[in-house]
C-alpha cells in the first residue's frame, strides 16, 4: 500500500524572503528553450501509442 503524501511545509524566515525574490525577479524562459521543450513534447507525443 503507498504511503500518504504528507503537506508541504511552510517556509519561514530567510527561505520564505529568498523564495519570494527569486520568483519576483525569475526570468523567463527563451524561445530557445521554448522550442525545445516543445520539440521534446512533440517527440514524446509521437510515441505514444494509446488514444485519449
Amino acid at each position: 500500500m503507498a504511503k500518504p503524501i504528507e503537506a508541504t511545509p511552510v517556509l519561514k524566515g530567510d527561505d520564505a524572503f529568498e523564495f519570494v525574490s527569486e520568483m519576483e525577479n525569475g526570468t523567463k524562459a527563451s524561445e530557445e528553450e521554448k522550442k525545445s521543450v516543445e520539440q521534446g513534447a512533440s517527440f514524446l507525443e509521437s510515441m505514444l501509442t494509446f488514444v485519449f
